[in-house]
């Protein structure tokens, strides 16, 4: 729809509309009639399949009509006391072409949760998606506008990519991404480094043993490529614990161990 509408002024006085024929009306504009004298109505005849018919007064009392024009076609129409007079009227609207630009290309974002945002330029009515979980952005818009994508932290110490699909009826997409830091928590490699999984790659299970870390008490959290969380598991009371990843489908996923604050993982590999 043209966010750019026009609205076109018909003068109606006895036995005329003024102008008869406007040629250049656009799906979006506006036709309005404006009482001059006498007592008359616009009355529609022949219009575009699926258009909404009108039939209006257009007196003194009543002086004004307007009617939105939202598909393309030719429309005629009448004042029904005098179309015998030659009191008749016509517009044609034509389509208009639609038009999406979207800006920046890419965000770059840090490895915190947090949104950002892009900036939509258009004529038309846009959608917008993501094909990432773990950011998520504004559904529907229509002619200028902002996008807001709202993202998770990143769990993973390496970084993501999600891709936002905005749309247009009509014409390409266009697609911008967010590219989102790896995780900088620190990570203290003596204490976390002799964490082990096994077997792996793996079928149905694998079991986390935590070595030099002992019976401390650990977060567990399966993530995929993507950075969606999967499974979580508070463990503690053992030095080794068996997971079930019988649900799991087969690729690469990332265990990760949280102790305190310190934190580390270990990329395992699902086969069937």
């Amino acid at each position: 729809m043209n966010t750019y509408a026009t609205k076109h002024i018909v003068q109606v006085s006895n036995f005329v509309f003024t102008p008869a024929s406007i040629p250049d009306v656009a799906v979006g504009d506006t036709i309005r009639w404006v009482w001059i004298s006498g007592s008359h109505n616009t009355t529609s005849t022949t219009i575009p399949t699926g258009a909404n018919g009108w039939a209006n007064p257009i007196t003194s009392s009543e002086p004004t009509f307007d009617y939105k024009v939202l598909l393309a076609g030719n429309y005629d129409y009448v004042c029904t006391p005098h179309a015998s007079m030659g009191m008749v009227g016509s517009f044609t609207a034509t389509g208009v072409i639609p038009t999406l630009t979207v800006s920046p290309s890419n965000q770059e974002v840090s490895a915190s949760a947090g949104n950002t945002t892009f900036s939509v330029t258009s004529n038309s009515g846009w959608t917008s998606s993501s094909n990432a979980n773990w950011c998520i952005v504004t559904h529907v818009g229509s002619g200028n506008g902002v996008i807001t994508a709202t993202y998770e932290g990143n769990p993973l110490f390496t970084e993501r990519i999600a891709e936002i699909t905005v749309h247009v009826t009509g014409i390409p997409t266009k697609t911008v991404t967010v590219t989102q830091d790896g995780s900088t928590v620190s990570i203290d490699e003596k204490p976390m480094g002799d964490i082990r999984v096994f077997p792996n790659p793996l079928q149905d299970f694998f079991t986390l043993s935590t070595g030099l870390l002992g019976l401390q008490t650990l977060d567990v959290s399966i993530v995929d490529l993507s950075g969606r969380i999967l499974q979580t598991h508070h463990c503690s009371g053992s030095s080794e614990y068996r997971f079930d990843m019988t649900m799991v489908p087969e690729g690469v996923f990332f265990i990760r161990v949280e102790a305190d604050d310190k934190i580390t993982s270990r990329k395992i590999i699902v086969t069937r």
